[in-house]
């Protein structure tokens, strides 16, 4: 099957004939990607439940088998996960997947390989007393990936086994009993099979809930996938970095402190490899990013999403710092980037190491989470974000209203160490009022003989970030860092 340059609609008839030929070859079903009749990369969608997604890994976003698998292979491939917890093939379940946003969006990727492990969460007794319609429902999922335009490959997964009693109801008798559809279903279908159920002979202890695979269990997973799609075995251990490309510019992706990291490497290192990070929404309006790559500065970011800058994400940033400054010898002062909530990682961070920071830019940034997402002030808040804040700082309401160290009262440190700050804010956001944030800093900051500059965009909200010509800010770094690898 020959896949053309531009995927266009006008050689549709085709593939369809390609693909009805290749499918009568015996065996073919199962057969290796062959990856040179495909324009790279080839679109990869995954498509699960929470095994899938990566419950029972450290970090499903790093250690979930897709992003696993991903590493194994090279920048032909491009695996994309689409699992989502709880998910039911059966349209009847409690959560039939065919029902979710995460289906839509693997639809929507043309992918050219899609590979199915559904099922799991359907031998809940429940769901199986419908068991009847597992395999009409498989045939209807199966057949809206066939209508694709990308006329994928489709392989279906043997899911993984159930030890002991199982958990959750989920339970081995009825993982036995879809195999055995499963297999007769791929006949039918002419579909290739992964058995991830028999990759795991020997192996319940890399199932130590009874359900979700550890990290070594997706690595298990991933290596049973690799072999399906090349026909080739991977010894050893899968890699801990992955290698890609952002914007033009290779992008490290690797764990620390069992949390994902990433690092934009620009073309030519400035001198002295200064660099800048990004405390959260890594890839959100990113001119200023894109911009500074150009002039030598390398990218860093770390996930600590929905941390909100306590004190417990403190320590994980020092140790995402130490890996920087000690394993790719980055400068050891650098700038720190706080988009809107990003601003308490950005502000705290900085107060705890004022000699690692060569200067601020904060952009919309939270400066008090009483305003957001508390809502104490004029701006709406987030009721949601405001019980998983109290929750991470371990504060009641009471104490978390009393608290004295949020970024407008705790500025000593900056203005010590003579940091100095650019910030852009829009003068109608709503949803972190500058009043109460940036324009409560600009007026302390100044008091205590800090420098700062703060640009504000009229008649702009929350929204849009950055600046449409980022050339101010970038300028503002690059003249208060002219020495930034001392």
């Amino acid at each position: 099957m020959i896949k053309t340059i531009s995927r266009s609609v006008v050689f549709a008839a085709f593939n369809i004939l390609a693909l009805s030929a290749w499918a009568a070859v015996p065996g073919a079903a199962n057969a290796p990607v062959a990856v040179h009749d495909y324009q790279a990369p080839i679109r990869v969608a995954c498509v699960g439940d929470s095994i899938t997604a990566g419950v029972g890994t450290a970090n499903s976003a790093f250690q979930g088998y897709p992003k696993q698998l991903q590493r194994l292979l090279d920048d032909h491939w491009q695996v994309s996960n689409f699992g989502v917890s709880g998910s039911t093939l059966l349209n009847s379940g409690d959560n039939p997947y065919q029902k979710t946003d995460a289906f839509q969006k693997a639809l929507a990727l043309q992918p050219d390989v899609v590979i199915i492990m559904l099922g799991t969460n359907d031998t809940k007794p429940k769901n199986w007393n419908m068991k009847e319609k597992f395999v009409a429902d498989y045939q209807e999922l199966i057949g809206k990936f066939r209508e694709l335009p990308s006329k994928p490959r489709i392989f279906i997964c043997h899911p993984v086994p159930v030890p002991g009693a199982g958990n959750y109801g989920i339970n081995e008798a009825g993982v036995q009993q879809e195999i055995l559809m499963l297999d007769t279903l791929a006949k039918q279908e002419n579909l290739g099979v992964i058995d991830m159920h028999g990759a795991f002979a020997g192996k319940d202890n890399l199932i130590p809930d009874r359900v979700h695979p550890n990290a070594a269990g997706a690595a298990v997973m991933a290596k049973t996938a690799f072999k399906a799609l090349t026909g080739k075995s991977f010894d050893g251990e899968v890699p801990a970095m992955m290698r890609s490309q952002w914007q033009g510019y290779e992008r490290l992706d690797f764990l620390v402190a069992d949390r994902a990291c990433l690092l934009v490497i620009p073309k030519t290192p400035a001198a002295g490899k200064p660099w800048i990070w990004r405390t959260e929404f890594f890839g959100a309006f990113p001119a200023a990013d894109q911009a500074l790559l150009g002039k030598g500065y390398h990218v860093a970011y770390m996930n600590v999403e929905n941390m909100y800058g306590a004190p417990v994400a403190m320590p994980l940033m020092d140790q995402f710092y130490d890996h920087l400054t000690q394993t790719y010898q980055l400068s050891r002062k650098g700038v720190l980037e706080g988009f809107s909530r990003g601003g308490l990682f950005a502000f705290n961070w900085a107060a705890r190491n004022p000699a690692r920071v060569a200067c601020l830019y904060v952009d919309a940034p939270v400066c008090d989470f009483k305003s957001w997402p508390g809502g104490k002030g004029k701006g709406k808040g987030s009721p949601v974000d405001w019980d998983r804040c109290k929750k991470v700082y371990g504060f009641t309401e009471e104490q978390a209203l009393a608290y004295q160290l949020n970024p407008v009262d705790h500025l000593k440190p900056l203005a010590a160490a003579k940091i100095p700050i650019i910030a852009v804010c829009g003068d109608a956001d709503d949803a972190v009022p500058i009043a109460e944030n940036i324009q409560l800093v600009e007026k302390r900051y100044r008091e205590l003989g800090g420098e700062i500059q703060v640009i504000v965009k009229p008649g702009v909200s929350h929204h849009p970030h950055s600046l449409a010509d980022p050339q101010p800010i970038v300028d503002f770094i690059l003249a208060h860092c002219p020495r930034i690898g001392d």
